[in-house]
């Protein structure tokens, strides 16, 4: 019978309560045994007879008598049940008897100096080969390793080691308590689980003392290893703990709230500080406490070397192992990717649970675990309840609203194989080591880089007896970081991409590191890559041979007790940094002793190459002129207006979202400003005429990625960005190429400006159009969800909002639509002694709550902060109670020439919707027709319905000049109210919708999100048993255009199709009510406009 005997310890105590010290003599073993009845006197057990014949061990239930034995003979006490045919375990038992078990010295730290001691020569450097079956340590433990060595020959600064998930960080921390015979360590780990892995790992001393292993000799004992479980309170309890250990493990946090007497006695009784997953070191707890480890060697371990908060690890990178190499190496398994595209969140949820089903069906090993990813608890809920009504294997979950009790349990059942699938939220934590872990099951996407890669490398771990790792992603609804989105496109090679992501990430990191180890010294409590100054400066041109930033106290006279400088300078980046912290008088005190300090931070950064100096001030309002003399000479001239706005310069699509003008009126100046999205491309020509630009900030796209931009006439440029140091210098010199361009006219920027208006009455104008809020275009649509308490809930993409009618009142009243609920809003405008405000109030229907993230609010009151836009025939808008209209000087009624005539013979006119059904005789079944003898459509939608982006959308890609692009068509229709002529209610709302369509150009993002609504509408109408929304196209084509306009521009086309208005019988307030259609297209977006009609 199969026998697992228990491990054999040294020491094996609870000290004071603390934590576990041990010391392993022995790991658990196995062995095959025959068990046969003992007893001696009363005691009554089993022997363990091996099958060589001799005694293996005698086993009691209960503690014999001590007489009974010898020291040499074997004696385990344990609590066991022997069963045939299944294994006796014995590991929850202890050694009673053991000939290697020696009386505890009352020596405190006896037994961890006598093992330090038996390290002494006891190292291999051996490399494994696995040919010739040598135990030794992997070729990536072997380069930290000496990495290592050769650090602390030469520096005692903090080291970083880089190395992949699974490659064996923890191993090369074992070689280096060893190698280097470190005299007490200390180990800092993230969390519980990781504290309970890594001490388990330190006592064992891993694959080092495994049977055969050619890098440690047999002698070498294992260390005295603490678990530091409770805070100790006094210096006294650290004194006594950790003066008996080799290596104490603990975690940050606890680390972090001992007391400062506590940690600074915890630093001065190591040698060592080892910190594992440090890309967690950031919180302030392990800076604070790490700080007390300035004089002792310290070493941080990570995969993931890069933070998504943008702060950067301390410490020198001295050995950095790629992931590809890892991959090349055979580390890691290649990773097999398994798209799903479903475009419905919960028929996609079930997609993905059932790809994983079958993956597991698939497993030949019958080993491989599921890993359900969600990214909340209630998520993990439904997911879990999933899993479970699918049966054929048995689900189970862990995350922190779990009972530690059923996590525990939950454990058990998938290291024992019962469970074959594990549902989380966001990541199953470092310490949770378990190989078997194959299947990648994201039903929410995880958007962090760092998180990404280290879930990458824990499902490649190589073993022989497993296969290789899948990853199941819904492609359809995905919303993640640029760097990250290739790998979650239709067919990705994950095998290539991870690890290009990967090296391009560390190397950035590499490369800032080595821009900060230029400078000099600084002011230790404030290191210079926690700067983060704003994206704001001057410019300075120059004319000096080189700068002189040792003197720059010369610009700071009068410094005193109460005003200090700190500086620090690179030489090779010609950038200096500086702190200045005054002391002042507090203005609600007299008393002298009470004061305030203020800290104002500057950089200066000289660019040699084009004689420009850059200054940033944390205060802003400065133009550093002295500062700027006294570096680069009295020959510095500021750049102001107008070569100042070239900043803007390939700045794509730029959006002005503040715009101030002075305008000049004899000698009087007035300075006017205009805040909101896309005001520079509404400014008439009549008030910019007169005027100059005094301040521009907007928004835009450059090389691909979104960015914002500002410049003031005085001679700021900034932008919407907090930076690091090194990343503001890059972002500095970009603005200098730009700012240095003498190509550049910087008068082309700014064409006119618009003024709001508060109102307490609505306007007598007939509305055409009511837009969801700006806020609403800023998110992705598949976000932002509608919903009735307890009852419904559906995406944003199948309501829509309109304008229904004027109250007796006078107010407006809106509703919001889908196909199963209507509920409606009153617009409430409000005055009080010139002040204006507004609310919107729910008046009919059920209650309606919207929700996006985390978080659900009231629709009236998300309204009431975030209002609707509401659009006049005459091009004025009405946003809360702020009403904007449009100069009447700049409107020209719409050419009847441009107006293009359809033969709608044996069309209905009045029939508008060709339905589900594809009814022939309607105005729509008519256009798509004439539209399908178009060939260079790729895709013809039917979007007809509540929340439509068009009634008919066509889609092309264009290749012009070797520029592609996607170009969009989108057809508004709207049935005649009778024969054709001059109705002008045939147009309201049809010209309304063709207003709205500009929404979709709002942001990148939202551009995308057309296509993804789309899908969306196209995969609920199949889903409802009914015919596909494609005209022509299928939606692999659809999905093929959506990843495509990440990357390409996408133009839109807006056409109105009305056969109800007449060329012939078109009046002026037709031809007024299309240009303000086409005016407003055209000056937010550029958007072409387009009207077919009847002759």
């Amino acid at each position: 019978m199969l026998v697992k005997l228990p491990a054999l310890w040294a020491l094996n105590a609870n000290l004071d309560t603390l934590g576990m010290i041990r010391q392993l003599i022995l790991s658990e073993s196995q062995t095959h045994c025959e068990i046969v009845p003992f007893s001696r006197e009363n005691d009554r057990g089993h022997l363990l007879i091996g099958d060589d014949g001799k005694h293996v061990a005698y086993i009691f239930q209960h503690n014999p008598r001590p007489a009974s034995f010898t020291h040499e003979d074997l004696v385990v006490v344990a609590k066991y049940k022997i069963a045939e045919n299944e294994p006796l375990d014995l590991t929850n038992g202890t050694w009673l008897h053991h000939p290697r078990l020696q009386p505890l010295s009352r020596n405190p730290g006896r037994l961890a100096s006598n093992a330090r001691e038996s390290w002494r020569g006891a190292f291999r450097f051996v490399e494994e080969d696995p040919d010739r079956q040598l135990v030794g340590l992997r070729r990536p433990q072997m380069g930290a390793l000496h990495a290592i060595h050769a650090h602390w020959t030469t520096s005692r600064q903090t080291a970083t080691i880089v190395m992949p998930t699974g490659t064996g960080k923890t191993e090369t921390m074992l070689a280096t308590l060893l190698s280097a015979q470190c005299e007490c360590v200390l180990v800092l780990v993230p969390t519980d689980a990781l504290r309970t892995q890594i001490a388990a790992k330190f006592e064992s001393l891993g694959i080092l003392k495994l049977e055969g292993n050619s890098v440690l000799e047999a002698t070498a004992r294992c260390p005295v290893v603490g678990t530091l479980t409770s805070r100790p309170q006094t210096v006294s309890e650290v004194e006594q703990y950790f003066s008996e250990c080799n290596v104490v493990v603990t975690t940050s946090a606890l680390a972090g709230r001992c007391s400062i007497e506590v940690q600074k006695k915890m630093a001065d009784l190591c040698s060592h500080l080892f910190i594992d997953e440090a890309h967690h070191a950031e919180a302030n707890t392990w800076t604070d406490f790490r700080g007390n480890f300035e004089n002792k060697l310290v070493l941080q371990f990570t995969a993931t070397p890069f933070r998504q908060d943008g702060k950067k690890i301390d410490g020198k990178f001295i050995f950095v192992y790629p992931l590809k190499k890892a991959q090349a190496e055979g580390y890691f398994r290649p990773i097999r990717f398994r798209p799903i595209e479903e475009y419905d969140s919960i028929i996609g949820d079930l997609r993905i649970a059932e790809a994983a089903m079958d993956e597991l069906d698939a497993d030949v090993t019958g080993k491989h675990i599921v890993m359900a990813r969600v990214s909340s608890k209630p998520r993990a809920d439904a997911i879990l309840e999933l899993y479970r009504s699918l049966g054929r294997y048995e689900s189970v979950a862990i995350h922190s609203g779990v009972r530690a009790s059923e996590k525990e349990e939950a454990k058990a059942k998938l290291f024992s194989g019962a469970a074959r699938i594990v549902v989380c939220v966001d990541m199953l934590g470092e310490g949770f080591d378990l190989p078997e872990l194959k299947i990648a099951a994201f039903h929410d996407v995880r958007k962090s880089l760092a998180i990404t890669l280290q879930l990458a490398g824990r499902f490649t771990r190589s073993r022989p007896d497993l296969g290789d790792p899948v990853v199941i992603v819904n492609t359809a609804l995905i919303d993640v970081a640029d760097e990250l989105r290739t790998l979650y496109t239709q067919d990705p090679d994950w095998n290539l991409l991870l690890p290009l992501i990967s090296t391009s990430a560390i190397d950035q990191e590499v490369i800032s590191q080595e821009f900060f180890q230029g400078f000099g010294a600084f002011l230790d409590e404030v290191p210079l890559k926690d700067l983060r100054p704003a994206a704001s400066m001057v410019v300075y041109k120059t004319r000096c041979a080189d700068w002189a930033p040792n003197n720059i106290k010369n610009g700071f006279p009068g410094l005193t007790d109460t005003r200090h400088l700190y500086h620090s300078l690179n030489p090779q980046e010609n950038t200096l940094v500086i702190l200045v912290a005054s002391e002042h008088d507090v203005q609600w005190s007299d008393v002298s002793s009470i004061r305030e300090r203020s800290w104002e931070l500057l950089i200066a950064c000289w660019d040699r190459e084009r004689n420009l100096l850059y200054i940033h001030g944390s205060g802003i309002n400065g133009v550093y002129r002295g500062i700027a003399r006294v570096l680069c000479g009295d020959g510095v001239e500021l750049i102001s207006t107008p070569t100042v706005f070239r900043c803007f310069h390939g700045i794509n699509r730029l959006v002005l979202n503040n715009v101030g003008l002075s305008e000049h009126l004899g000698r009087q100046v007035r300075y006017t400003a205009r805040m909101g999205s896309d005001v520079e491309s509404r400014i008439g020509h009549a008030v910019r005429q007169g005027s100059t630009k005094a301040v521009l900030a907007g928004q835009g796209y450059e090389n691909g990625r979104k960015t914002s931009a500002g410049a003031a006439k005085k001679g700021r440029v900034w932008s919407n960005l907090r930076l690091r140091v090194d990343t503001f210098t890059f972002w500095a010199r970009a603005i200098g190429v730009k700012i240095s361009n003498e190509s550049i006219d910087p008068d082309t920027v700014l064409e006119g400006t618009l003024k709001p208006e508060n109102i307490c009455e609505v306007p007598d104008e007939v509305v055409v159009a009511v837009d969801w809020p700006h806020d609403v275009f800023s998110r992705t649509e598949s976000s932002m969800r509608l919903l009735t308490p307890g009852v419904s809930e559906q995406s944003i993409t199948f309501f829509d909002i309109e304008f229904i009618e004027r109250d007796n009142n006078g107010k407006l009243i809106l509703k919001v639509h889908s196909d199963e609920l209507e509920a409606q809003f009153r617009l409430d405008l409000l005055s009080d002694e010139g002040r204006f405000d507004f609310e919107f109030v729910k008046i009919h229907g059920p209650d309606l709550n919207i929700s996006f993230g985390r978080t659900e609010r009231a629709l009236a009151d998300y309204f009431t902060d975030y209002p609707p836009v509401i659009w006049f025939a005459d091009g004025s808008s009405l946003e809360g109670c702020a009403y904007v209209k449009l100069p009447d000087n700049l409107l020209r009624p719409f050419p009847v020439e441009r107006m293009t005539a359809i033969d709608w013979s044996g069309v209905n006119i009045t029939k508008e919707s060709q339905r589900a059904e594809r009814v022939s005789g309607t105005v729509q079944h008519k256009l798509i027709e004439l539209l399908q003898r178009d060939e260079s459509y790729q895709v013809i939608f039917d979007d007809d319905d509540k929340g439509e982006a068009a009634d008919v959308v066509a889609i092309r890609v264009i290749d012009e000049d070797h520029r592609k692009f996607l170009e969009v068509d989108l057809y508004h229709c709207k049935f005649a109210g009778g024969a054709p002529g001059a109705r002008l209610d045939d147009l309201y709302v049809v010209c309304g919708q063709a207003q709205r369509s500009a929404n979709w150009l709002a942001t990148s993002n939202r551009r995308t999100d057309l296509f993804t609504h789309l899908l969306v509408r196209d995969g609920k109408r199949i889903a409802a048993g009914r015919s596909t929304r494609f005209e022509k196209g299928d939606k692999h084509k659809l999905s093929e255009i959506r990843n495509m306009s990440r990357q390409m521009e996408v133009k839109l086309n807006v056409f109105v199709v009305q056969p109800g208005l007449s060329i012939a019988a078109a009046e002026r307030d037709h031809l007024l009510l299309l240009a303000v259609t086409e005016r407003y297209l055209n000056d937010t977006y550029e958007i072409p406009f387009s009207v077919y009609c009847s002759a």
